[in-house]
């Protein structure tokens, strides 16, 4: 279970995401249609786990993402299989704004290696003439090992794609 200092660091964060997305919106300069098959990209996120990011497009509206970093102390590694919906929310001027849904196995190495399914729920937000793409997800997680339980992940951050193709891709 969350304690009252992990929720405060998830609201933080999900604060921190959407300030950082309204001064990115203000300084996008182009519309930017999303992801392409075959795009990679790299970067970070900030909160359960703390660590890197990594995304590799299967096609417009799924993907394969994983993260390595750190969580309460331990290290912890999730791959999850994601699908993006584009048109669900209103676009902004410039970028592309998305919900996604996902769910993959999470490893967390403590003094015995915990395994737990994550399921969790996001927004993307592509800047507009930029390979970044800026991200927050929320969703429990079901603990399958050292006695179960669901508790909450939360993360938001950044990726930097380096076969990005650009607008109209």
């Amino acid at each position: 279970m969350m304690n009252s200092a992990a929720v405060k660091k998830v609201i933080f964060s999900v604060a921190a995401f959407w300030g950082i997305m309204a001064l990115a919106g203000a300084a996008a300069a182009q519309q930017v249609s999303g992801p392409a098959a075959g795009e990679f990209g790299i970067g970070i996120e900030a909160g359960q786990p703390s660590g890197a990011a990594a995304k590799y497009w299967l096609d417009k509206d799924s993907a394969v993402d994983a993260g390595f970093g750190e969580s309460n102390g331990d290290a912890a590694l999730h791959a999850d299989l994601v699908w993006h919906a584009w048109n669900v929310l209103p676009q902004p001027q410039q970028g592309k704004l998305g919900i996604y849904f996902g769910a993959g196995p999470r490893l967390q190495f403590a003094s015995d290696t915990e395994f737990a399914v994550r399921t969790f729920v996001g927004t993307s937000y592509w800047l507009g003439g930029h390979p970044v793409e800026l991200f927050a997800e929320v969703g429990p997680v079901f603990q399958m090992t050292q006695g179960g339980g669901v508790y909450a992940d939360g993360a938001v951050g950044a990726r930097f794609y380096f076969n990005w193709r650009g607008p109209g891709s």
